[in-house]
């Protein structure tokens, strides 16, 4: 196309159209003058003492009623199963913590010991060591008061003294929870001084007991082997280390696997820390004959994938594998059809019937 002519079709106006661009350019400036002119012709607002007083005591009012609420906010004593939300209001916590403890509660959920607060989402370690001197169990108030009404003396034992033992003795509930807790530990007492020197023990207490603590030498306890496939948690509580949660969890994951086939298992139990296995070990044995198995020709979806080892996906391979060719002769053949890799085979081995 020639330049000429498309400077021609697009630049070159008829009369017309040049008027129209004149009366354009001459509204533009008019609206640009006056613009200007308003901006320093205007007359600034009169300000209205009275409305700004206003506002300020307004404001004022509401800075004093937060400051009000702050103040009357502190930590204090509650049972966080029972405390209501206009109580909870006060309590010097965060109110998304504190949200999450009423949702807890309203879902059903329910607090036995101090360390269960932990649970509730938004409390980091800090909040709970600020929180955990004011947590007040009803379990806590109905053994301080047992405690108190029951006080007979008698010889003890204290490494294998009952809980109903030291209340019947008088110890509080806040010493038998520390006693317990450095028990699972793997704490002994083998002297008199070890137990009477706790920190917490009253000193009225401590002339009391002294000549009623009796001990066997922890060298002559006969020691006893534990079958874990075949325990129940009580008798997994005796172990050092192994607490009430603990020794449920130990059981819940035997059931769930069929049996162990290995102290090494052991690791696999959340909680159970490598410290408190090697303590153990030579106080547990493991009966493989107890061991439930595995019927990969019949066991349904969910029988297969409820064991640890297996879940979901590869039950789902497994069924494919035995709908598509019959029966499965031996567990090797779904290593060999690389449905199993070797770790997986080795797990399962004991678990599956050949």
């Amino acid at each position: 196309m020639n330049i000429k002519q498309l400077i021609k079709d697009y630049f070159v106006f008829n009369r017309n159209e040049r008027k129209g661009i004149a009366i354009l350019l001459i509204l533009i400036f008019f609206f640009a003058i006056a613009n200007r002119l308003v901006f320093y012709l205007e007359t600034p607002a009169q300000i209205t003492t009275v409305l700004l007083d206003s506002v300020s005591q307004q404001l004022g009012a509401l800075n004093d009623s937060i400051n009000r609420g702050e103040h009357n906010m502190h930590l204090f004593a509650f049972d966080p199963n029972t405390i209501d939300s206009t109580t909870l209001s006060n309590l010097e916590i965060s109110e998304q913590v504190k949200l999450n403890l009423l949702r807890y509660r309203h879902k059903g959920g329910e607090f036995y010991t101090k360390s269960d607060f932990r649970k509730i989402y938004g409390v980091t370690d800090d909040i709970f060591l600020r929180i955990e001197p004011y947590l007040l169990l009803d379990n806590d108030r109905k053994l301080e008061s047992i405690s108190a009404s029951k006080n007979e003396l008698f010889l003890f034992d204290p490494n294998t003294a009952s809980d109903d033992d030291f209340i019947r003795l008088g110890l509080s509930g806040k010493l038998i929870a520390t006693i317990r807790k450095y028990q699972r530990n793997g704490g002994v007492y083998r002297k008199k001084s070890d137990f009477l020197e706790m920190r917490c023990l009253p000193e009225s207490q401590k002339k009391i007991l002294t000549d009623y603590v009796s001990f066997i030498p922890v060298e002559n306890v006969p020691s006893r082997i534990i079958e874990l496939n075949s325990a129940d948690s009580v008798l997994l509580e005796q172990l050092p280390g192994i607490g009430d949660k603990l020794s449920k969890r130990i059981v819940k994951y035997r059931d769930l696997l069929g049996g162990f086939s290995s102290l090494v298992q052991l690791k696999e139990v959340y909680g159970l820390n490598e410290q408190v296995i090697f303590q153990i070990q030579d106080k547990v044995s493991v009966d493989t004959t107890k061991i439930r198995r595995l019927d990969l020709n019949f066991a349904d979806f969910n029988e297969l994938s409820r064991h640890p080892y297996l879940k979901k996906n590869l039950s789902k391979r497994i069924i494919g594998y035995r709908v598509k060719y019959g029966k499965i002769p031996t567990l090797k053949i779904l290593c060999d059809s690389m449905i199993l890799d070797i770790e997986e085979y080795n797990r399962l081995k004991p678990y599956c019937k050949e």
